[in-house]
């Protein structure tokens, strides 16, 4: 609750309140919990009540010292109850790197995937981590994994419980329907079962609009998929989570990996857009906490989704291979564009004038191929070409790559 908080300051806060001193003395301390929103609201409603009762001081005061211990609870509790296998993964992972992580590949037998593309030597990098992002199904530019893949067997087991019940449940029949022959007129026809058909595509985007990393499901999106996939990848949780059902994905870390979770200061909200659909605690609400959620783009990831309905009938058919390849070309289409936008208003507020006007520059009619090869990349792949050669001075050219926030 308290996450991104004061901590030495809310307990200076309810180290005053025990001591039953008037609300106009420990008001200016409310300054370390106004991060939370519906913590400091709770505190300026009830102060003339607080004043009036040393009790209901006391049991403020007793909250607040319980909210600041729930991290080292809960973690001294999962150490007690934890299966072996957790403790085993935890022991196993929690000091980490990327050489560590493929040295423990290769003791269980898996190298390097081989690639068969001839490419410059620019590119040979790249080229082998493609081959292994399409083995994997997991894209993740620039991100190396630092942990094998967490699976939450209690999860599994849930869902081959379902199954299971589904299987057995019975209904009414259906008739079956006549399949039509391949070689008819009509245009739609079934399918071959041979054709993948995936679950779908997990986006995971940062708040200002860039895609940091795809993977290719293998089942439907669940709160321990995401879980799984943020232990892979980060060292400690990203400050700010959003998901559409943070709720569960928080508990599903507390439950699984407290010892990660617990190591930054992390919160989990669920996105504007679905919050309306939501009735659990104001903790996993984004408004609650300005300070940190403010200027975040927590629904970029939904909108991504919507933007692919076009290419949906084409993405829904292809092989794994064709799909990551294919998933490359659009999160590198769309992180393009966010550093366009951004170029145009560093030149409005660096005094460069569009049509005599000092505005920023409108782009989205520009394509942007032209972009990544003027301000993107430094070398290029045809054979004895020379248009590198003629790039501007560090002085004069934009720095090379992704537009990043300093």
């Amino acid at each position: 609750m308290l996450s991104g908080c004061d901590l030495i300051g809310v307990e200076v806060l309810a180290h005053v309140l025990i001591a039953g001193v008037s609300s106009r003395e420990w008001l200016p301390l409310t300054k370390s919990v106004k991060r939370v929103v519906f913590v400091w609201q709770f505190l300026l409603l009830v102060r003339t009540k607080m004043d009036q009762s040393r009790l209901l001081s006391g049991a403020v005061e007793e909250l607040l010292f319980f909210s600041l211990g729930t991290d080292a609870n809960a973690l001294k509790i999962w150490s007690e109850k934890a299966p072996a296998d957790a403790k085993t993964y935890r022991d196993q992972w929690k000091g980490t790197s990327p050489e560590n992580y493929r040295a423990w590949l290769r003791s269980i037998g898996v190298d390097d995937a081989v690639s068969h593309l001839t490419c410059g030597a620019a590119s040979m990098e790249p080229v082998k981590e493609q081959e292994n992002e399409v083995r994997t199904g997991q894209f993740w530019p620039g991100r190396e994994v630092l942990r094998a893949y967490l699976r939450d067997k209690t999860a599994e087991k849930d869902r081959k419980r379902a199954a299971i019940k589904r299987a057995t449940r019975g209904g009414k029949k259906t008739k079956a329907k006549k399949r039509k022959a391949w070689e008819s007129d009509e245009c739609r026809h079934d399918s071959p079962v041979s054709v993948l058909r995936a679950p779908g595509v997990m986006t995971f985007m940062c708040g200002r609009g860039y895609i940091l990393g795809l993977e290719l499901l293998r089942e439907t999106e669940s709160p321990a998929h995401v879980v799984a996939a943020l232990a892979q990848r980060f060292y400690k949780f990203p400050r700010v989570n959003y998901f559409d059902t943070a709720c569960q994905a928080q508990r599903n870390a507390v439950r699984r990996i407290p010892w990660l979770l617990h190591e930054a200061l992390t919160s989990w909200f669920i996105d504007r857009f679905h919050r309306c659909n939501h009735h659990c605690s104001p903790v996993f609400s984004a408004d609650q906490y300005p300070i940190l959620t403010r200027g975040h783009d927590t629904s970029g990831a939904k909108r991504q989704h919507s933007m692919k309905e076009k290419s949906k009938s084409s993405l829904n058919y292809m092989t794994q291979r064709r799909l990551i390849v294919r998933s490359r070309y659009i999160a590198a289409h769309n992180n393009i564009r966010p550093s366009q936008r951004r170029r145009a208003g560093a030149d409005a507020a660096a005094g460069r004038r569009v049509n005599g006007r000092f505005v920023s520059e409108e782009v989205h009619h520009k394509p942007v191929e032209s972009f990544f090869n003027r301000s993107m990349v430094s070398h290029c792949e045809v054979f004895n070409c020379s248009c590198r050669e003629d790039q501007p001075t560090e002085e004069e050219a934009f720095p090379i790559g992704l537009h990043r926030k300093v």
